[in-house]
């Protein structure tokens, strides 16, 4: 059994990803089935990982090349991934990458796939689908991408859009109805009812014009 280096906890930077992607790429050894599961996409993900040292060059350049973008604080994102972005691209088109092996494969796909394929040194499947924690299409940070079904990734899509992260920018937000003064809680925090919350203004009838 290979030793696979664990995700890091708290706030890491790139070159601890480099450090737990060497680990697990050295320790990467194809599966016993590789060959009964083979398509073109399986093969292209195994020769990345068959070439530790052309992949950590390549994943260095794609994280570096990075723009981090601070996390909103008190916001639903980052309940599951929290901690700052590192942006690729954007919402509506994140950035992809083209790959060719030492070995001849010529590729492309987009960035985090790449950078969750090397920092987690997996061969996914055709149906596997690289979800996005932080409900940020353009986020390559490694932490905060999961791997899951594509019933999982149209659920993030939903997600999104509540977090106002959809790919055109808009949808719902935590604070989409709390007063503006109210968007970051105060210390000490003083609660004040939502404008929906609030009773009906009563309405004095009017007095009768003089004749």
């Amino acid at each position: 059994m290979t030793n696979r280096s664990e995700p890091i906890s708290g706030e890491p930077t790139i070159e601890d990803w480099l450090t737990t992607a060497g680990t697990n790429l050295r320790a990467w050894e194809p599966s016993p089935l590789s060959e009964l599961l083979q398509t073109e996409r399986r093969d292209e993900y195994q020769a990345l990982l068959t070439h530790p040292d052309y992949s950590l060059k390549l994943l260095k350049d794609c994280l570096e090349k990075a723009r981090k973008k601070p996390a909103r604080p008190y916001h639903i994102q980052n309940i599951e991934a929290p901690g700052d972005c590192w942006e690729s691209g954007t919402q509506i088109d994140p950035a992809r990458v083209s790959v060719k092996t030492p070995d001849g494969k010529s590729f492309t796909l987009y960035v985090y796939q790449l950078v969750f394929i090397l920092t987690r040194a997996l061969v996914l499947d055709e149906d596997d689908q690289v979800r996005h924690l932080c409900n940020n299409r353009a986020c390559v940070r490694p932490d905060h991408l999961e791997v899951g079904s594509a019933q999982q990734n149209r659920q993030d899509e939903e997600r999104r859009k509540y977090a106002g992260n959809s790919p055109q920018g808009r949808g719902q937000t935590l604070h989409a109805h709390v007063p503006k003064h109210l968007q970051l809680r105060p210390d000490p925090f003083v609660p004040e009812p939502l404008e929906r919350e609030r009773p009906p203004r009563k309405i004095s009838p009017k007095k009768p014009k003089d004749k």
